[in-house]
């Protein structure tokens, strides 16, 4: 997920899931492990702002190949 926000300063922005640390950013493929409540913070030098969103995984990720 990538956490976004606006603030003068510009906020340095982080965004976890729940009970785990950070992860590198970039795509990659999921599954449903990476299911759960991930939370979003934005912080600068007037304060924090939280936020979280409930992730669900439906279907694993595809790595395009058909096997034909």
């Amino acid at each position: 997920l990538v956490c976004r926000a606006d603030g003068d300063p510009p906020p340095s922005t982080r965004c976890a899931r729940e009970g785990a640390p950070p992860r590198a950013r970039g795509g990659r493929v999921v599954s449903r492990v990476d299911a759960g409540r991930y939370v979003c913070q934005a912080t600068n030098k007037h304060g924090s702002a939280t936020r979280s969103v409930v992730v669900t995984v439906e279907c694993e990720g595809w790595d395009g190949d058909l096997g034909m």
